[in-house]
């Protein structure tokens, strides 16, 4: 692991050059093992690697369906790094992406406990054990085994006990409450964090030294984020920020590349020119991304299906390129509104 200050992340959908990190004996679990079919821009790039450099959080923003979730997995594949993954929802709190504690749990434990020790007079009481005693009798409780790590919290025990440097995706921060981001900012700087249920129990991936001496192996912090609130500012200054723009036809072209290995077809070449062509029609609420052009795509590999016999039937480049943009196959996987559905067939009936 002696390589982790050399390596760089060039996101063009490439297989891994440099090993998975490993531990004695086996590779550290949670890394991806599939190649990640991501085509970021020189831009982006250089932004995840400025990220790397300083250990500094990535925040994200772009259009729903960019690639901002799939930035993480691209990077922990290239770079040999496992992933840690946190899904924000509405009920989330910051606490528990560093853990939580099962005191119902403990109360089923103590109670069953006591019970035996009523029947048992001749044992010990129930005590709690002192921090750094790992022993456990009938009757003790060892308060650490109701502590479940969170995934940050793994990521910073990983980079405190063993030296591993991680991935961690916040996806989609927006969604919590707005002192979730607060609440983040002092464990984003320090990176550590302590089980106040637990007393002496205390996760440090500094370790007493400085960030800049222990850069290498820190976690690295991608967040996403899609505008539904506004960021605090002591929560932005922290960070570095990048907005994902819509990839040029030249880079869809290559998402097509990667995500299908091989070539270009016909087809696709007028799928692509009808998707462009889409995406300027109308004053779209919710423009189609790149996500789901390659679900079109799919689609339209297979074919559609012909009722009576229950087969596909090939969609020909001729067909595709004679159909009008209301009436494109497997429109559902592009519009997603009633309301956009209907200006698209305002289009048509305007041009009558």
């Amino acid at each position: 692991m002696n390589d982790l200050a050399d390596r760089q992340y060039q996101g063009q959908g490439n297989d891994r050059n440099y090993q998975p990190l490993e531990l004695p004996n086996k590779i550290v679990e949670d890394i991806p093992r599939k190649k990640e079919p991501y085509i970021a821009d020189q831009k982006l790039a250089e932004a995840v690697n400025d990220a790397l450099y300083l250990r500094r959080p990535l925040l994200l923003e772009g259009e729903p369906g960019c690639g901002k979730t799939r930035l993480a997995y691209s990077v922990a594949y290239e770079l040999g790094y496992p992933l840690k993954e946190c899904y924000i929802r509405s009920t989330s709190r910051a606490e528990e992406l560093l853990y939580t504690y099962d005191n119902i749990q403990r109360l089923y434990d103590l109670q069953e406990n006591k019970s035996i020790s009523t029947q048992q007079p001749e044992r010990d009481t129930i005590k709690e054990p002192k921090a750094n005693d790992s022993s456990e009798s009938p009757n003790t409780i060892d308060r650490r085994k109701y502590v479940e790590l969170g995934k940050l919290g793994e990521a910073i025990k990983l980079s405190a006990e063993q030296d591993i440097p991680s991935v961690v995706l916040i996806d989609e921060i927006d969604k919590a409450d707005i002192d979730f981001p607060n609440d983040l900012l002092l464990v984003l700087d320090r990176l550590q964090f302590e089980i106040k249920e637990v007393k002496g129990l205390r996760y440090d991936a500094l370790k007493g030294e400085s960030q800049e001496d222990r850069k290498d192996v820190l976690p690295l912090i991608i967040i996403t984020s899609n505008r539904e609130k506004e960021l605090p500012k002591a929560f932005l200054r922290r960070c570095l920020f990048y907005y994902i723009e819509f990839p040029n036809k030249n880079d869809l072209r290559r998402i097509i590349i990667n995500h299908f290995q091989e070539e270009i077809s016909p087809l696709f070449e007028v799928a692509l020119n009808k998707f462009l062509e889409l995406r300027e029609a109308i004053s779209w609420r919710k423009k189609p991304s790149t996500g789901e052009f390659i679900n079109w795509l799919r689609l339209l590999k297979r074919g559609q299906k012909n009722e009576k016999t229950k087969s596909y039937e090939e969609i020909t480049e001729e067909t595709l390129t004679a159909t009008p943009l209301h009436q494109l196959p497997f429109l559902h996987t592009l519009v997603k509104n009633e309301s956009d559905q209907n200006a698209l067939g305002k289009i048509q009936a305007n041009l009558k």
